[in-house]
């Protein structure tokens, strides 16, 4: 018989930052990346940082790494692999006490643990080994000699997709089986499954979550919300 699988989103949804996003700062402050970049991007995180508009932390998250994949040809393997190295080493440890206790009950249960997360394969590769994953998705930037190429291949976009490909390579069905995210772009993934959470869920998610009777669990300071769908409305459960 297959085992059931659970599948996480890493970024906002265990990680309690963005992967990709520590990197990058790391990068900046190893003065690695070219000079001028983040004036690209900074200002849209005085937006996000004063929660101006309900789009502000997305359109941060893209402008940052738009600005960073342009120029990806000019940032050295090794300069990226060590900046990683120290994001993990630093920063690994800080996730959110809900999902890494589900993570650590589901791997007792028996469940094979898949993370799907649109952070660079340098960064998700040791998190989900530390976490233990069983399988694992990450970004993928081709290298050539001494620097990336500039060719991507993405994995925030697409989820679901991502996840019918890997339930196929390994011959896994949908008995069971339990996704966890917190924005909007997990609800393909999400919808897939006969359990979906949605954990700190961004506005689109929360919508969708609401008019779909999912799961939602909020985690705030040290406590831990657990919302049942009323109909329409949610109480705490």
């Amino acid at each position: 018989m297959t085992k059931p699988f659970a599948v996480f989103d890493i970024d906002g949804t265990i990680f309690r930052s963005g992967l990709y996003r520590e990197v990058i700062y790391e990068l900046l402050i190893a003065n690695k990346l070219p000079a001028g970049i983040a004036e690209k991007f900074e200002p849209l995180e005085i937006s996000w940082k004063a929660r101006q508009s309900d789009t502000a932390f997305r359109d941060y998250s893209k402008a940052m790494t738009r600005a960073v994949d342009n120029i990806l040809p000019q940032i050295r393997i090794t300069d990226f692999e060590s900046a990683s190295a120290r994001v993990f080493e630093r920063l690994s440890d800080h996730v959110y006490v809900y999902t890494r206790g589900l993570v650590e009950d589901l791997k007792q249960k028996g469940y094979i643990l898949i993370a799907i997360s649109g952070s660079q394969e340098e960064l998700v590769k040791p998190f989900a080994e530390k976490y233990g994953f069983d399988i694992w998705i990450g970004q993928h930037y081709e290298r050539g000699d001494e620097f990336y190429t500039g060719k991507i291949v993405k994995t925030h976009e697409g989820k679901d997709v991502i996840l019918k490909q890997i339930m196929a390579e390994h011959n896994l069905n949908f008995v069971d089986s339990i996704a966890v995210g917190d924005t909007g772009g997990d609800i393909g993934m999400l919808s897939l499954v006969d359990n979906p959470i949605a954990f700190n869920p961004d506005k689109e998610l929360f919508k969708t979550s609401r008019d779909n009777g999912w799961k939602i669990v909020v985690e705030r300071k040290n406590v831990i919300y657990e919302l049942d769908s009323n109909g329409q409305s949610y109480i705490l459960a």
